[in-house]
């Protein structure tokens, strides 16, 4: 097996251990202190209201979609490029409506409605309002719907304007580009030069989460997280016969998933799903890298009685300090790709996993098995010893 420290002997457990719980301390501090200033920028899933996805044809200003949007009455609305920078994306959220019936097709339908109403331009608008339509707003049912009441061919024509378009990044960028269209006959082509128009965005995507359903889901992540923490506890108590075995490793476990939430609300990134599946990753993560470190421990244990506890639970430490670092490298430079290339969507779950993997780490080696050598200390062997 490669090895990155060879014959390692680093004194980890000995005085240099309050270092270390002093640094998680301080990082337990700082993640308090975030959340209880900062809060959580919570996502569309736990807040509740109307998410819409726009794909523009020129690179969107947000200063002016704002101005558009203020005039719809939506009240607060956030505006955020996603993407590179040459996708042109917007995503637009807008939070619960007071007074209107929360169900997707009600607010969710009538929110995305206005949204995109507003950010017609008045040509735009005027075109729509005098029944011409739009090529790149219209889904390929509304498109073989209004075609059929004027073409024999329809569906044939719906198919292949949508065919194009979504090869094409989901974007028509001009009416002239409708009769070279593969499918669209010239009857069809005339006939939508005529009476369609190539409108400057698309609908991308439209989420909707009423309030009631956030909280639930919050509260149920909660309690998901609780019950996912018990049962590492009895597990680890179970596998090890000795109960301060498991509350270090929860301690360690807490410590981990506890930092990575405050590192979330101190940037501010959104608190979404994506982000909950990346804390219970790093719960499994986690405590998967203790317990080769525990297991360790206890070989060591059973091998060499006679000698002091903190001299096994260190050289157990340095005996697996290459596996764990060579393993939490290869993952981390994972994690790293995923944050510079996965796009905003995932970028929040992607920062999340790249802290709590590396905070992870950190407590595998210097945190869980500090904590017992503490716990030998203060309640004697007979409370570590299995």
């Amino acid at each position: 097996m490669l090895q990155v420290f060879t014959n390692a002997n680093f004194r980890m457990m000995y005085g240099t251990k309050w270092y270390f719980i002093a640094i998680s301390a301080c990082a337990i501090l700082v993640s308090a202190w975030a959340m209880a200033t900062h809060g959580f920028n919570l996502g569309i899933d736990f807040a509740g209201g109307t998410a819409v996805q726009v794909k523009f044809l020129e690179p969107p200003r947000v200063e002016e979609l704002r101005a558009a949007l203020e005039t719809s009455g939506l009240g607060d609305v956030n505006i955020q490029k996603i993407g590179n920078a040459d996708d042109n994306e917007v995503l637009i959220r807008v939070e619960q409506q007071r007074g209107v019936e929360a169900t997707a097709g009600g607010e969710g339908g009538e929110i995305s409605t206005r949204i995109l109403e507003a950010l017609k331009t008045p040509d735009e608008r005027s075109a729509t309002q005098a029944g011409k339509i739009d090529l790149n707003m219209a889904s390929r049912t509304t498109l073989q719907e209004w075609l059929g009441t004027r073409l024999p061919n329809a569906a044939e024509v719906a198919d292949a304007v949508v065919r194009y378009r979504t090869e094409h990044k989901g974007l028509l960028s001009s009416p002239a580009e409708i009769a070279a269209i593969p499918g669209v006959t010239p009857e069809a082509a005339s006939l939508l030069a005529s009476q369609s128009i190539v409108g400057r965005f698309a609908l991308r995507s439209v989420e909707f989460v009423g309030p009631t359903a956030g909280k639930e889901l919050l509260q149920n992540t909660a309690w998901l997280i609780l019950l996912s923490i018990l049962g590492i506890l009895i597990y680890v108590w179970f596998r090890f016969h000795k109960w301060m075995w498991g509350v270090t490793s929860v301690i360690a476990l807490m410590h981990d998933v506890f930092i990575a939430a405050g590192m979330i609300s101190l940037t501010g990134k959104e608190f979404s799903l994506t982000v909950v599946a990346a804390l219970l990753t790093i719960l499994g993560y986690s405590i998967n890298d203790t317990i080769v470190v525990f297991d360790r421990i206890r070989e060591n244990l059973r091998l060499y009685r006679e000698h002091e506890f903190e001299d096994i639970v260190n050289a157990s430490v340095n005996q697996t300090l290459s596996r764990t670092m060579l393993t939490s490298l290869s993952l981390l430079m994972a994690l790293v790709a995923l944050l510079m290339f996965g796009g905003d969507k995932l970028n929040p779950m992607s920062f999340c996993l790249l802290v709590g993997v590396a905070f992870g780490t950190y407590s595998s080696v210097f945190v869980a098995a500090a904590l017992l050598v503490v716990a030998y200390r203060r309640f004697g062997l007979k409370y570590v010893k299995s």
